[in-house]
């Protein structure tokens, strides 16, 4: 075999074998980039399922529980009227005779005019949600996927153009506050956003803004001029509410809370809102890590220094298969520890001792199987995932791991990207008509 008849063999030989490499390496990337831990469950949104807690909620009926322990937040000082418990009065609303029953006469017909829609002056003054609220003495468990934003800290993060691309981002911003002049980044110091199924229809939101008493009132007035409505204010459950009229298909309902606090929601969602609001006020705080809190901020409550906090109430309606090692709430939290991290808290609540003690070593095998794949070593999650820790405390487990800035850009950015993506097509607003003047439209 002569020189040339070697070099083409060789060359050959060499093609055979590269080619095979890269197929091979390309397969162990297809493989350790999809790679899927074999659970023995799915997870599956429950279509029929109302907002709610894990079990059934209690309410007074009459006499009020104990008030929440530990010290409340700083932050909300100055709320507290000089009679001692009785929250500020807001300087808000008229309203009508307590019609508080079951005919929605909201949407029956347009409402009455706003009898000062001529003017911003602010009327009576009017009572708002006491510490604890009252109300039916139980109602149905539900589900609940709920999102806190402490929108101040956010606004003062290195973080804060990436979290308010993030919550720009949600589509249903424009549908539920499109009209009113709210801005959820610019205008609210605390934000909730909650779903049962994370179906629009049932999104409950709920916030404490940060301008003066009659900022809600007026951003009402100003959805309903946009839409071409008057204004009625109608007491439920103890607290002034009025219809919202949102660009979404869903009639809801705007509930003042107290001079700063406000929840829009559906109708027949409103007394579930007050009764979490009232259930989180009873639990133990330092328990569930959060910061002691009343009334209307026990809705809003969140651990010291959190930024940002997921909780998933009735984790088992989220799943389909064993429950064996899925928790029966969970908790996740965010907190700036750094100029270039931040710390994610992670707290699962079981049904005993037992089953948190088998779910922690359950979930570190799980982590463990994660942090070998490939994508996830390029991503720089590998790392995280291999000094993930778990720690068994009687029913919980809690996790804890340190994110950089650029990991938790690359979250929210992916996040984003997922909403847009299932945002379906949005229904337009009706024309407007020419903006009214202090003499009418």
């Amino acid at each position: 075999m002569h020189t040339g008849q070697h070099l083409e063999a060789f060359s050959t030989t060499f093609g055979l074998v590269a080619s095979a490499a890269i197929h091979i390496a390309a397969f162990a990337y297809i493989a350790s980039a999809t790679a899927q831990f074999d659970f023995d469950f799915e997870i599956a949104l429950p279509a029929e399922v109302e907002f709610g807690l894990t079990g059934e909620m209690e309410m007074a009926a009459a006499q009020a529980p104990p008030r929440a322990t530990g010290s409340p937040d700083p932050r909300w000082a100055g709320e507290v009227s000089e009679g001692g418990d009785d929250p500020l009065i807001d300087a808000g609303v008229p309203i009508d005779a307590d019609t508080d029953t079951g005919a929605d006469t909201d949407t029956a017909a347009d409402p009455a005019p706003d009898p000062d829609s001529a003017t911003d002056s602010a009327p009576d003054p009017v009572p708002v949600a006491p510490s604890t609220i009252t109300g039916p003495s139980r109602i149905p468990p539900g589900a609940q996927l709920a999102l806190r934003v402490d929108m101040k800290r956010v606004r003062e993060s290195p973080l804060a153009p990436d979290v308010t691309s993030f919550l720009r981002g949600v589509p249903d911003w424009q549908l539920l506050l499109a009209g009113s002049g709210i801005d959820p980044v610019g205008d609210l110091d605390r934000l909730m956003v909650a779903t049962p199924n994370l179906q629009r229809s049932k999104l409950v939101l709920a916030g404490r803004h940060r301008r003066d008493a009659g900022f809600a009132r007026k951003s009402v007035k100003r959805l309903a001029r946009s839409r071409g409505k008057g204004v009625r204010w109608q007491q439920r459950y103890g607290v002034p509410t009025a219809p919202w009229y949102n660009l979404d298909r869903t009639p809801r309902t705007i509930a003042l809370l107290s001079a700063q606090h406000f929840s829009i929601t559906r109708r027949q969602d409103l007394e579930r809102v007050l009764a979490i609001a009232q259930a989180r006020e009873l639990r133990d705080a330092k328990k569930e890590g959060l910061v002691a809190a009343r009334g209307p901020d026990a809705l809003l409550s969140m651990g010291p220094e959190e930024a940002i906090s997921l909780e998933v109430e009735g984790v088992h309606r989220f799943i389909v298969g064993s429950i064996k090692h899925v928790p029966v709430r969970l908790r996740l939290a965010v907190r700036e520890t750094g100029a270039d991290e931040a710390t994610v808290s992670v707290l699962a609540t079981y049904a005993s001792k037992g089953e948190a003690s088998d779910a922690s070593i359950y979930w570190k095998k799980v982590a463990q199987f994660y942090s070998q794949q490939l994508i996830m070593t390029l991503s720089g999650f590998g790392k995280t995932l291999r000094r993930m820790e778990l720690t068994p405390a009687e029913d919980r487990v809690q996790v804890s791991f340190t994110l950089s800035a650029d990991q938790i850009r690359f979250i929210l950015s992916y996040a984003e990207g997922r909403l847009r993506g299932a945002a379906g097509p949005q229904p337009s607003a009706k024309p407007s008509r020419p903006p009214p003047t202090k003499k009418g439209p």
